[in-house]
């Protein structure tokens, strides 16, 4: 799902605590891994629509590059990579 997601707007009463809390903190560490735009006020996602509107009626996909292209943070590699060590180091161990 997450190559065809270009923004997420996820309303939320900050002045609540909610009994899913970690939830929506995946939900943010998502969007930041993959470099996918969320906003969680009106008025950011007042902002953002204004900005698609505008890059729509251009045709200007560099103003967001997430709604015409999929994009991934330098960190998933990292993790990617450290997570393919592991893997091949326990099963070096298991042999």
């Amino acid at each position: 799902c997450l190559e065809d997601l270009g923004g997420i707007i996820f309303f939320m009463d900050p002045m609540s605590s909610h009994p899913h809390e970690a939830d929506i903190t995946s939900l943010i560490r998502l969007a930041n891994v993959h470099n996918v735009p969320i906003m969680t006020n009106p008025t950011a996602a007042h902002a953002f629509t204004h900005v698609l509107k505008q890059a729509l009626a251009k045709g200007a996909r560099e103003m967001i590059p997430s709604f015409f292209y999929t994009l991934e943070s330098p960190s998933v590699a990292v993790y990617k990579e450290s997570q393919r060590q592991v893997v091949e180091k326990s099963i070096q161990i298991g042999k």
